[in-house]
């Protein structure tokens, strides 16, 4: 990692963590998911960079993978536990952050629980560490408070123009992940909850990012719209609110459909708690350097 490339990834960060707190300002019983998302993906367009993927807004027993469509109608309800999740990135080098904000006090235990267990793992993160010992971290802290870590999600290595670049970094103890390698950047975000700690996959796909396109035979919708995806996009995620200026809603609708269908799009369907637990998510990127782990997604 070159200097200059490690002053964009810091730059990227502040304006993801700068979002994440814009996102979590407007969560409000009665909000609509869609106002709040817009106010994270805002403040990053507005600070000159652009979103990594879109704004993820995941309320009580969804874990993961919600971002509102065109027009959506969906609120915040009362008293409900609310995991803003965002990210950024300039000129393809990306940071990642969430927070989880809760309007019942009923659950300031397990917030407090999987914070602590993001910073635990924090703390034990170096180089050279095996990654399956801060899943072992993660897990200890919650258990000790009461709470289950999700097993089945966890943080992640990030590269230039890659979200999800193979590393993984469990939130439960795991052998054979590896070591954690100076010059690199890793997403490190614990789930917690007070239901079975894992979670399935829903019916709602919301989100989406190019898979690949070889023999593949579209038509010309396709082509338009998958042209605009490469070049706005390249391999990061998406949504169809990204998208509306290029078609009518249902026509942009039908082809994302059918693109998915035929295996250029992969979809990232909602993730819910297998027991209808509430989740809590608290997650920040950090960057190895020699024996020094920067946080990059704290505010200044």
């Amino acid at each position: 990692m070159t200097d200059e490339e490690y002053e964009l990834i810091l730059k990227s960060g502040r304006i993801a963590a700068k979002a994440r707190e814009a996102g979590a300002k407007a969560v409000k019983e009665g909000a609509k998911v869609l106002d709040v998302c817009e106010a994270a993906e805002r403040e990053i367009i507005s600070s000159g960079a652009k979103p990594s993927f879109p704004c993820n807004l995941s309320i009580n027993y969804e874990a993961a993978h919600y971002s509102p469509v065109i027009g959506d109608q969906k609120v915040i309800p009362e008293r409900a536990v609310v995991k803003v999740d965002i990210g950024a990135h300039i000129d393809g080098y990306v940071t990642d952050t969430a927070v989880t904000v809760s309007l019942d006090d009923r659950f300031s235990r397990l917030l407090e629980a999987t914070r602590d267990s993001l910073m635990a793992a924090i703390s034990n993160f170096k180089s050279g560490r095996e990654l399956g010992e801060i899943g072992r971290v993660i897990e200890r802290t919650l258990k000790l408070a009461g709470f289950k870590p999700i097993r089945n999600l966890g943080g992640h290595l990030i590269r230039r123009y890659e979200l999800h670049a193979g590393a993984f970094v469990p939130n439960v103890f795991e052998r054979g992940l590896g070591i954690v390698r100076t010059g690199e950047t890793y997403a490190i975000e614990p789930f917690g909850t007070d239901g079975e700690g894992m979670v399935n996959e829903g019916k709602e796909v919301t989100i989406f990012s190019l898979k690949g396109v070889r023999n593949k035979i579209l038509t010309e919708e396709e082509k338009t719209l998958l042209q605009i995806i490469e070049e706005r996009f390249k391999t990061l995620p998406f949504t169809e609110r990204w998208l509306s200026d290029s078609m009518e809603v249902q026509t942009l609708r039908a082809t994302m459909k059918s693109l998915w269908r035929k295996g250029v799009l992969m979809g990232y369907p909602l993730l819910v708690e297998g027991r209808m637990g509430t989740v809590a998510q608290f997650e920040h990127t950090v960057v190895v350097r020699g024996d020094e782990v920067k946080v990059v997604t704290e505010l200044d």
